[in-house]
């Protein structure tokens, strides 16, 4: 991720809120979470184990495609536990700053 940023790609952003919770929810990982933190990149726990995944910005002016980087340590699902804890976070965000 850190290449393909120094090489002018483009990620969405993930709130700073996501990073409060997200050890206590993946548990233990080889990665470093505050690496995690300063790329932006979100972790995901199956039964299996765990994945590391970033989305890119929309790759056109309709935002349809873009591209998701995913890396798998043992994990089969696509990190729906993402979806839930982004949603959440931009909410308790938006609480911080008074306009939920």
């Amino acid at each position: 991720v850190e290449a393909m940023k120094e090489r002018g790609i483009a990620f969405l952003d993930t709130p700073d809120a996501y990073y409060e919770e997200v050890e206590g929810r993946v548990g233990e990982i080889d990665e470093s979470y505050d690496d995690l933190r300063r790329l932006r990149i979100l972790a995901d726990r199956d039964e299996d184990g765990y994945l590391l995944q970033i989305f890119t910005k929309t790759a056109q002016d309709r935002p349809t495609l873009f591209f998701e980087v995913i890396e798998r340590h043992g994990a089969t699902t696509f990190g729906e536990g993402n979806f839930k804890a982004l949603f959440e976070s931009i909410e308790r965000e938006q609480a911080l700053r008074g306009n939920l």
